[in-house]
């Protein structure tokens, strides 16, 4: 199973990298159609934050993209993975959020997290962070 990180989601909505774009489109696809893919609400939460402040992305647009987006399969965000995620942040020396992502991620059987915030290649509890972006 793979963990989505917001930053995909946010460069399908983002028009300025079309090579992003075209990237984090063909991720979503896969995530709709194979079922090996999972977000979490954290993720779709700040998706519709930066869609708005930096996006300038109209509230419309917005519930466009959760169509698309509420196809993948979402968890919540579950107390217990924010202790988790404080014993990240501490073994890792990781941002909070960033841990919290990496919590869920373990609590659902993760191997991989799709992401741009995590060194590419490094493994964190198991689960191995790739930059679908790097070139």
């Amino acid at each position: 199973m793979k963990f989505i990180d917001s930053n995909v989601l946010i460069y399908v909505a983002d028009d300025t990298d079309v090579v992003k774009q075209h990237v984090a489109r063909s991720i979503v696809r896969d995530a709709i159609t194979t079922l090996g893919f999972m977000v979490s609400a954290q993720v779709i939460n700040e998706f519709c934050a930066v869609s708005h402040r930096k996006l300038k992305k109209s509230t419309d647009e917005v519930y466009g993209f959760l169509e698309i987006f509420e196809r993948i399969k979402t968890v919540p965000v579950l107390p217990a993975w924010t202790r988790r995620a404080l014993e990240i942040r501490e073994r890792y020396n990781l941002q909070f959020y960033d841990s919290l992502l990496l919590a869920a991620a373990e609590a659902n059987g993760c191997d991989e997290i799709y992401t741009e915030d995590l060194s590419d290649g490094q493994v964190y509890c198991g689960i191995k962070a790739v930059n679908p972006f790097k070139e």
